[in-house]
């Protein structure tokens, strides 16, 4: 959401004003001047000059300072900037920027512009007018998934991947609680009917992946995988000959022996949330950057690229949800699958800024 506001220069100061960001993010600030000003109230033709400076004054001015004081531009408070123009320096950085009618800036937390006009550094006291400074800004702070444990989760459509070749299930998990049987992700077509599932023990930290073929399963247990209130990076592939392997934070930490998920149909299709109803507990923390692929990812590319935002178009993936907006489609809210294909709808679970999570 965007913040606004505004605020006025006064023209007969050198240190000007400041503006400092005051969110615990970074943010872009687009600032519009507006009003006019006079370099020199005591002279007519200076009349009308804006936050642009000595570009909006009249061609006659111009003239005579271009070809009378060639060397005036050296004598304003930031020689070598346009003179009589809008400025906005950051007090951390030393960056000076030309506001003239509007400029984007990104401030970190803290930071600092000191908006002054660039008139002779001696010759303040004779100015007169306004300049107006009208802003808005966007927060660039990250953003995850955030679930409280009651009835949240994201639905995902029908889903009919081959996974003949291989499967990967990767997401950046942050656990406020272990609850029963809480399900980072759940595909499949009920309880027990061909499902893909990843969840914890029975209120512990023991990471459990189960796929089903039709109302068998295999699944195997990491013992102590999860952690409580930190970002942890999840991976679990399966090759081809049916060696699975987990991974936490890039690292291998259990493997064991898991059947590919059968192409077949998977009609209910969950983040966060569980096909066995009350048999479960809602998972509660937060989530980003849900990836699936048809193939079985080597260590070295989930150490890659589980630190970086994908494009949705790399070689084998097949779903990708970084979970970081929401959108709104008539009365519902939907998260994007950036391979274009599976879009969920958000129930109950709520963007919140974040940033801690390791991912740019």
């Amino acid at each position: 959401m965007a913040i606004t506001g505004q605020f006025e220069v006064p023209v007969t100061s050198d240190t000007g004003i400041d503006f400092t960001n005051s969110q615990s993010g970074p943010v872009a600030y687009t600032f519009s001047a507006s009003g006019t000003w006079m370099p020199d109230k005591n002279n007519p033709a200076f009349q009308g000059c804006t936050a642009e400076g000595f570009p909006s004054l009249n061609s006659a001015v111009q003239a005579y300072f271009t070809q009378n004081l060639p060397g005036f531009s050296s004598w304003t408070k930031y020689p070598g900037k346009t003179p009589y123009a809008l400025l906005a320096e950051n007090k951390a950085t030393g960056e000076v920027t030309e506001v003239g009618k509007k400029a984007t800036i990104v401030l970190k937390p803290g930071e600092t512009l000191r908006f002054v006009l660039n008139d002779w550094s001696w010759d303040y006291g004779n100015n007169s007018g306004s300049i107006k400074v009208a802003w808005t800004g966007i927060s660039l702070m990250p953003q995850v998934m955030q679930f409280d444990g009651d009835n949240d989760y994201i639905t995902l459509p029908e889903m009919n991947v081959n996974y003949s070749g291989g499967f990967t299930l990767e997401a950046w998990a942050w656990y406020d609680a272990l609850r029963k049987y809480a399900n980072l992700i759940d595909f499949g077509n009920a309880a027990g009917k061909d499902n893909i599932t990843v969840y914890n023990g029975k209120n512990n930290n023991n990471l459990l992946v189960a796929i089903y073929r039709a109302d068998q399963n295999q699944y195997f247990l990491t013992p102590s995988a999860l952690e409580l209130g930190k970002w942890t990076h999840l991976a679990l592939t399966i090759d081809t000959a049916e060696n699975a392997i987990l991974y936490k934070n890039g690292e291998q930490v259990s493997t064991g022996k898991l059947w590919l998920p059968n192409q077949i149909n998977r009609t209910k299709n969950y983040i966060g949330g569980s096909n066995w109803g009350d048999t479960d507990d809602d998972f509660k923390g937060k989530i980003a950057e849900v990836r699936v692929w048809n193939k079985a990812l080597t260590q070295a590319e989930i150490k890659a690229n589980m630190s970086k935002r994908l494009t949705g178009k790399e070689s084998g993936l097949v779903g990708y949800w970084p979970l970081n907006e929401v959108r709104v489609e008539g009365s519902a809210l939907k998260v994007a699958d950036l391979t274009g294909y599976f879009p969920g709808t958000v129930t109950g679970a709520v963007l919140v800024d974040d940033s801690a999570l390791p991912v740019s």
